[in-house]
């Protein structure tokens, strides 16, 4: 299903019973109002999931600055990519690390990450995803374009609780199943399932 920019705001701009644009550039109420919360918006729901058609995985670049200090086990600083939302996994399983600020810290040499990236492109969108990102640009304008703070809330429930779970169900249901590994606390329990002495 292709669509643009301007059609997904558009689909906003309708659930409030607002104008359509033309053009995110226009120069009219509704054009300015969602040109000050789009990206904010989009960075948002970008991070409350590790969605599918926004997944990417990078092989991270050691840098040259040195840390003022550092833990015992921080043997390799990287860069962070750029163009990154929300880092959700590593090529090792077993790796430390962490963000800090435009670096990643880590013990292990070669680390790939496996993370959400910034993706304005509309046309890249599965439908349900197109709801909940017009249902939460919706309730980011209402207040600004209808001066509805009740509008606002309204928007803002149903895609808490309709159009989000909706995306990230129909974002499962893509491909195989992944499970979580078994951590530290479940593999020490014993056969019974009671916990080792």
């Amino acid at each position: 299903m292709a669509i643009s920019k301007v059609e997904l705001i558009n689909k906003s701009l309708t659930l409030l019973g607002a104008s359509p644009i033309t053009s995110i550039e226009d120069d009219t109420t509704n054009a300015r109002a969602v040109n000050r919360v789009y990206e904010i918006a989009l960075r948002s729901i970008l991070s409350e999931c590790k969605w599918n058609f926004a997944t990417k995985r990078a092989l991270l670049g050691l840098v040259t600055d040195t840390m003022a200090w550092t833990y015992t086990n921080e043997l390799y600083v990287y860069q962070r990519p750029i163009d990154v939302i929300r880092i959700f996994g590593t090529n090792d399983d077993d790796a430390e690390w962490r963000e800090e600020g435009d670096y990643i810290i880590s013990d292990t040499a070669a680390l790939g990450v496996l993370y959400v990236y910034y993706l304005d492109n509309p046309d890249k969108y599965p439908a349900q995803f197109i709801e909940a990102f017009a249902d939460k640009l919706a309730s980011e304008i209402a207040y600004l374009i209808l001066n509805s703070a009740t509008k606002a809330q309204e928007m803002y429930q149903k895609y808490q609780t309709v159009s989000l779970p909706n995306a990230r169900s129909e974002n499962a249901q893509v491909g195989k199943q992944q499970y979580m590994k078994d951590d530290a606390w479940e593999l020490s329990k014993d056969s019974n399932g009671s916990l080792n002495a």
